[in-house]
């Protein structure tokens, strides 16, 4: 079994909106498959993997290459959005800001955040990939959770899951890696107890944030009617595909 601190799940369950559900077996979202243990590997192998999606910058991808896995041809291409992104330290140092720096740092995290649903490049791919059959699918970054968590937004959005359940995929970071945000956090009670902003860069840093998430979906509603539009206009969904999808993928 993978270790939960390593946030490998599926999105296999999932209902939609049609009185379906995502097919199991198919869409598997992970943090780096590189620092998984041989056992662990050995488990990936046994799902036949055909696609790997690697949304880490190419930098990331060079220092830790993801493993041969047999069967499986791997795309990296970065989802971070740039627009906005180029501003922030995401070093451990800039995710431990305090005072006005913390409040400042929280609000350029949250548009970047975001804008990374529009005109990503990434999920693009995914969709791309997805439509042609390339499937079971991993999608991944270094982590799993910010990257890797609004592509999966966008996927169960395709498949017609409401924002309920786009939602609750998305906190469930929270849950796999619930050891190690508790760790941080007591680790920083004192000075969060003075900076309570700390908490949320904590949560960030650590996990996810409900409020983050939250305004992802927020942002696809201000600027789209629906999300079958946001798809369309975003990454060419048209009616077709869409109902491609859904039937090929749901049941």
């Amino acid at each position: 079994m993978f270790k939960d601190e390593f946030n490998f799940r599926e999105l296999g369950g999932n209902p939609t909106r049609f009185h379906t559900a995502v097919k199991y077996h198919l869409f598997y979202r992970s943090s780096g498959p590189y620092r998984m243990n041989s056992s662990e590997r050995e488990e990936l192998f046994s799902l036949h993997i055909v696609s790997v999606l690697d949304m880490r910058t190419r930098a990331e991808s060079e220092k830790n290459p993801d493993p041969f896995i047999p069967g499986a041809h791997i795309i990296q291409h970065s989802g971070a959005v740039s627009k906005g992104g180029e501003d922030i330290d995401f070093s451990p140092a800039g995710m431990d800001k305090i005072g006005k720096e913390g409040e400042e740092q929280l609000q350029k995290l949250a548009q970047y955040y975001m804008d990374m649903p529009f005109g990503n490049e990434a999920i693009q791919v995914m969709f791309n990939e997805i439509l042609k059959g390339s499937v079971p699918i991993l999608i991944h970054c270094a982590t799993g959770k910010d990257r890797t968590g609004v592509a999966c937004m966008c996927l169960l959005m395709a498949l017609g899951c409401e924002r309920e359940t786009v939602l609750k995929d998305y906190l469930l970071s929270n849950v796999y890696r619930r050891e190690r945000i508790d760790k941080v956090m007591a680790r920083n009670q004192d000075r969060i107890a003075l900076h309570p902003e700390l908490k949320e860069l904590i949560q960030m840093k650590e996990g996810v944030s409900e409020r983050t998430g939250n305004e992802v979906l927020d942002e696809v509603e201000r600027r789209y009617p629906d999300y079958d539009t946001f798809l369309k206009e975003e990454y060419g969904l048209d009616a077709e595909k869409l109902a491609y999808l859904r039937k090929t993928y749901t049941e």
